[in-house]
């Protein structure tokens, strides 16, 4: 699947995004279909060493918290996100054991501690808060169409982008609701 980097995304926002995309719903493919397949991924994104793996467990919470995060994505178009996802992304979090630490300029970061898959899964609860703490959290948002639901960020100035691409789903929509409300149609 393709990468939601572009130029100028900070690194966390491109993880989250593409860590949400594993799931491609217009195809029905996923990236990450076992914990092996997810430990391969985590790995050649610097979140698990060589030999750590992700158990079952941790795969289970993975996935759990990706379609929580698509869904709550899908809610950064102006209404509250669910709070069932709210919940099932702090439940998750709790599993996941952070830590602060602190930088030279004294700079607080939250810093996973916890082993294997659950340690890269408390990254992605690191990188969730960067992205709230830096203003970004509000432009990461998923794609209504139904068929699509691709994470994106939102580039436009007044952020109200709505969906990936408008040309595609945009244009996909709109074209279904004129033929949804042509008179022609609605004669037949």
């Amino acid at each position: 699947m393709a990468s939601a980097q572009s130029p100028g995304l900070p690194p966390d926002v491109v993880l989250l995004l593409d860590f949400v995309n594993t799931l491609d719903v217009e195809k029905l493919t996923d990236d990450v279909p076992s914990p092996a397949a997810l430990a391969t991924w985590l790995r050649a994104r610097g979140l698990l060493g060589p030999t750590e793996t992700v158990s079952p467990d941790a795969f289970a919470a993975a996935i759990e918290v990706r379609e929580a995060l698509r869904i709550v994505l899908q809610f950064h178009h102006g209404e509250p996100p669910p709070a069932a996802e709210l919940r099932t992304l702090e439940r998750r979090a709790a599993d996941c054991p952070l830590a602060v630490t602190f930088a030279p300029d004294g700079a607080a970061h939250l810093r996973p501690v916890g082993e294997g898959g659950w340690k890269a899964l408390g990254a992605l609860f690191a990188a969730l808060v960067t992205t709230q703490r830096e203003g970004h959290w509000a432009r990461m948002k998923a794609c209504p169409a139904g068929d699509c639901q691709a994470a994106f960020y939102d580039t436009s100035k007044n952020r109200s982008g709505r969906w990936c691409s408008m040309a595609v789903c945009g244009n996909r929509t709109k074209v279904q609701r004129f033929r949804d409300a042509s008179p022609a149609r609605s004669r037949r």
